[in-house]
């Protein structure tokens, strides 16, 4: 079985790879190919980055829910 240490150690292994894999082999022979890569590169990346920041502020807003605010009192009912 696979660690997790293992498992990010394999992922920067591979990322470092396949930059490398980019920049001496598909830059320098089809530029078109280079711009689409880079293109979905950058889409990937926002939609990661974006659904990763709805993520975290649900889940901060979930969990503020269920803690009491400190220092707060609600207003008195009239």
């Amino acid at each position: 079985m696979v660690s997790v240490l293992e498992f990010l150690a394999e992922l920067v292994g591979s990322s470092i790879r396949l930059g490398i894999i980019f920049a001496t082999e598909v830059v320098l022979n089809d530029p078109l190919s280079a711009i689409s890569f880079l293109i979905g590169a950058v889409l990937t990346g926002f939609s990661v980055l974006f659904f990763g920041y709805l993520v975290v502020g649900a889940a901060g807003e979930f969990l503020g829910s269920l803690m009491p605010s400190p220092g707060r009192t609600p207003p008195p009912r009239e």
